[in-house]
């Protein structure tokens, strides 16, 4: 009987195995839900978009784009953390809801490293530092100089507290060694427009909002927030070039799963997304709006995740912020 009863165990183990392995052949055969923690119409949402058309293309299903917004993108991203593990519920998250939120929120269910499968890292947006053009704030130096002589006088905009913008900027604060009055919006348009005013200093934001400003000469841009320069600001040098080595604040935005999904599913989901970045159209499509192409493994996503979340915990516990 114990011999009987270990064979039929073994049998059903067995069975069990090959209706996964037959799944993860078939996988997919239904459409797939993409959930964007954010409203319709911001960055996050439009790579979304951008990405969801051409991986349908390529997976030859439906990818069904749902947006979830709430919570610093937390509501949306837990979603996905508690959704079955099939491969059917996926998020396009970002650097808050993944690098910065656990460290803001007492409480975002979900924990970025532990419940939730890395696929890829899609693409980023650097940060672009500017200035009213009227300004006579000309370069890094300057602004430095103006912090130091005067500490806490200068005023620096973001489009809300914790934002990647304002983080960015309490690093900078951090590495220059200064002292300048945060005044956080309730969204980027609104510090750009008192920016330009001259109602506030200095403003570190996502380069594709602020460049149609550099360009038309409203602002002047002081450096970017990457490694090397953008092509959307070809003639704008990193910080990292102006004597702030390393320094690398990115807006990212990559694709992930409910934990313990199914290695071949990952490795089918990150095969189709290295195909769809191929296609010209996608790419044209993303540097138009000023994103830049990552494309990583999801070993070197979930290597970037650890990291994201050491640094702007690191910078966060510095500037003592909290979310009111």
């Amino acid at each position: 009987m114990k011999f009987k009863s270990a064979l039929n165990a073994s049998t059903l183990a067995c069975l069990m195995l090959t209706g996964l392995n037959s799944a993860a052949a078939a996988y997919p055969d239904r459409p797939i839900t993409m959930i964007v923690p954010y409203l319709a119409g911001q960055s996050v949402d439009l790579l979304a978009r951008v990405v969801s058309d051409g991986l349908s293309k390529v997976l030859k299903q439906p990818i069904v784009v749902e947006n979830k917004p709430g919570a610093g993108g937390t509501l949306g991203t837990g979603l996905v953390a508690r959704a079955a593990p099939d491969g059917y519920t996926l998020g396009m998250s970002a650097s808050g809801p993944l690098a910065i939120a656990p460290h803001l929120f007492k409480n975002t269910n979900y924990d970025p490293v532990e419940d939730l499968t890395p696929i890829m890292n899609v693409a980023a947006v650097a940060q672009t530092l500017v200035v009213s053009a009227k300004s006579d704030i000309k370069s890094v130096q300057d602004l430095v100089a103006a912090a130091k002589a005067k500490p806490n006088t200068l005023n620096f905009g973001s489009p809300g507290n914790g934002s990647t913008s304002h983080l960015t900027q309490e690093m900078f604060k951090q590495r220059a060694g200064v002292q300048m009055v945060h005044v956080p919006y309730k969204g980027g348009p609104a510090a750009i427009t008192d920016l330009v005013g001259g109602q506030i200093d200095v403003l570190f934001e996502a380069s594709p909002s602020v460049t149609p400003f550099v360009n038309r000469g409203d602002l002047r841009a002081l450096a970017v927030t990457t490694s090397t320069s953008i092509p959307a600001l070809p003639q704008v040098a990193p910080l990292a070039s102006q004597g702030y080595e390393s320094f690398e604040a990115v807006g990212w935005m990559g694709i992930v799963g409910p934990p313990k999904l199914p290695a071949d599913i990952v490795q089918k989901l990150h095969a189709a997304l290295v195909e769809t970045l191929k296609d010209p159209s996608v790419r044209e499509k993303l540097d138009t709006q000023g994103m830049l192409t990552i494309g990583d493994s999801p070993k070197e996503f979930g290597d970037f995740i650890n990291k994201e979340v050491a640094k702007w915990g690191a910078v966060i516990k510095t500037a003592d912020i909290k979310l009111q």
